[in-house]
């Protein structure tokens, strides 16, 4: 059976058949790896070297996810080929790959000529431009020189510590690189027997899908999910990094108390829970320094605002434009620069309204998306993406601190510095007349009032269904006013009697000289026939109809009635007129 190369892939393509193994496989969970699945991330490799991104959607995960497994081969068929992600790549490729429903994955035991590694090197020298990066993951080479043990280290903006573990690469040149696994990743990363199966040579590690950040001044890697190591690897780079060393002897250095000796680390206690009325009543100077917790949801955006800067990848400072080039003025950068949220809105939990602020991350995790991504999608009426926009009405609970503007003014505002809960879109968003209490006079007053269609504002407009009952009258109406029973649209309720206003149409109204005219004249015909509508005059039926059938005039006749009012009416407006005849 003939397979087709990885390079051959394109989006037009739909009944191709791939051989390949997999590399590597994680699941992204979120930044701390603890959270939903959200997809399952594979890098695959054919016979002739090439790699590939390959995602499984949360969807798909049980069905795909439990038969696909690292260092194996597959034979697969009906997948989805797409633009790869300009974000976070694991391959330098033009396309990704997406298993779907319809994707058909067979283990094999063909064999063939795989690489064991997908790799792109970049050298500890060019580390630096790469700070604060998420187009690509790194792939770094270096001698192992300490390994610490895993710790719990906690953060203000999250409720449970996180585990990390910190090692310290060296390259050929002797520049040194610290590394910080996380998570999972930091308990799986074994140190035991480095240098029992290493013996007296250096130990070489080959670490792939690293970003580059920096703290406190300090350049590091950070590795969560995506990242993966190899021990020794067999590669050529590996040989001229021992050859580089030579015979010296370097043991790896070994640190930290072991994770079972250590306390048992204690979730942080939740900070006050606490409505925006009564965070608008704090004093700015006695405001919880750690802030406090509060569930509202996003009711608009700020017009005025704009919801992207670009981040200084040092300081993250917002960079100034000046012609073609960002300068940060806090560090003396141009150009080190990455785009980041900055969303401003008003957000309601039915007390009180506040405007809040957040920058970077949590923008992120509040629209969804990476904000490179979303610069490229197509705009609203208002010049805002859709899915910036699209945060309206949804609901969360967040940690606050409160914004240096407070202390000079007196509606306060508040910075997000963590979300703690995410609750999704809301139907119906809280007002603060939902929480009002309300008088009994104005529960007596509202019948009175709601007959009043024309004065309902928007904000209290009533449903559909109410609309209807107020504009459909239910008193019987006399027969010579009956074909209002169904009112159009002119027709108006008063709020006192309830008697029907018919509202002239504007057609009538604006009718023209000519047609004005010809409907006088009528009227004054009609007006001369005597009415004989009433009970007391009323013949009999039989005996006038046999006088109407003698007195029917004749076709010709009916014909000249008709025309006469029409004659007389180009008569009187036909004189001095470009429009009469000659």
């Amino acid at each position: 059976m003939s397979y087709s190369p990885l390079v051959s892939l394109t989006p037009k393509d739909r009944l191709k058949t791939i051989f390949v193994r997999v590399i590597r496989k994680w699941e992204f969970r979120g930044i701390n790896d603890d959270g939903p699945l959200q997809h399952i991330d594979l890098i695959l490799a054919d016979t002739q070297g090439s790699a590939i991104y390959a995602e499984i959607p949360p969807t798909e995960a049980e069905k795909h996810g439990r038969i696909i497994q690292p260092c194996q081969n597959y034979i697969m068929s009906r997948f989805r080929i797409c633009n790869a992600k300009d974000y976070y790549k694991s391959v330098q490729a033009p396309y990704m790959l997406e298993l779907t429903c319809h994707t058909r994955v067979s283990h094999t035991e063909e064999p063939g000529s795989f690489p064991n590694y997908v790799y792109n090197l970049t050298p500890f020298s060019e580390l630096q431009q790469f700070v604060g990066d998420r187009k690509k993951f790194h792939d770094v080479l270096g001698i192992l020189i300490e390994a610490a043990e895993p710790e719990w280290i906690s953060f203000s903006n999250q409720p449970k510590p996180n585990l990390r573990r910190n090692i310290l690469l060296r390259d050929a040149t002797g520049n040194e690189v610290r590394v910080f696994l996380w998570g999972q990743k930091a308990s799986a990363f074994n140190i035991d027997n480095l240098n029992d199966s290493s013996g007296p040579s250096p130990t070489t590690i080959l670490l792939t899908g690293c970003l580059v950040k920096t703290f406190q001044g300090q350049l590091y890697l950070s590795g969560h999910s995506a990242c993966h190591w190899y021990i020794n690897p067999e590669i050529p780079e590996s040989e001229t990094l021992l050859q580089s060393v030579g015979s010296q002897n370097i043991t790896v250095r070994k640190t930290g108390t072991p994770l079972e000796d250590l306390p048992v680390p204690q979730t942080q206690q939740n900070k006050e829970h606490l409505t925006l009325r009564e965070m608008q009543d704090i004093d700015p100077y006695e405001f919880p320094e750690k802030g406090c917790m509060c569930t509202v949801t996003i009711t608009r955006l700020i017009d005025a605002s704009t919801w992207w800067f670009p981040s200084c990848n040092f300081c993250n400072k917002s960079c100034k434009q000046e012609g073609c080039d960002f300068i940060c003025y806090e560090c003396g950068t141009t150009n080190k620069f990455s785009y980041k949220y900055k969303l401003n809105f008003i957000t309601s939990d039915g007390t009180e309204e506040a405007e809040m602020i957040c920058f970077g991350e949590i923008g992120r995790r509040i629209v969804g998306k990476p904000v490179e991504t979303v610069m490229r999608t197509p705009k609203g009426n208002d010049l805002l993406p859709l899915d910036v926009a699209g945060i309206a009405s949804s609901k969360f609970t967040f940690t606050v601190l409160m914004t240096e503007k407070s202390y000079r003014v007196p509606k306060k505002s508040y910075r997000i510095t963590s979300i703690v809960t995410a609750y999704g879109k809301q139907k119906i968003t809280p007002s603060l007349s939902q929480n009002a209490p309300q008088s009994s006079q104005d529960i007596g007053t509202s019948d009175k009032e709601i007959a009043k269609v024309e004065t309902i504002s928007a904000a209290s407009c009533p449903s559909s269904s109410q609309l209807y009952g107020l504009l459909t009258p239910t008193k019987t109406l006399p027969i010579q006013s009956m074909h209002l029973q169904t009112p159009e649209k002119s027709v108006l309720l008063s709020s006192k009697d309830a008697d029907v206003q018919v509202v002239e149409d504007a057609e009538a109204t604006n009718k023209s000289a000519k047609k004005r005219l010809y409907t006088s004249v009528m009227e004054a015909e009609k007006s001369k026939v005597p009415n004989k509508s009433s009970d007391k005059d009323m013949p009999d039926i039989p005996t006038e109809l046999a006088k109407n059938d003698a007195a029917i005039p004749s076709l010709s006749t009916k014909m000249a009635e008709k025309q006469e009012p029409i004659n007389q009416e180009k008569a009187i407006y036909g004189k001095g007129t470009k429009s009469s005849k000659k």
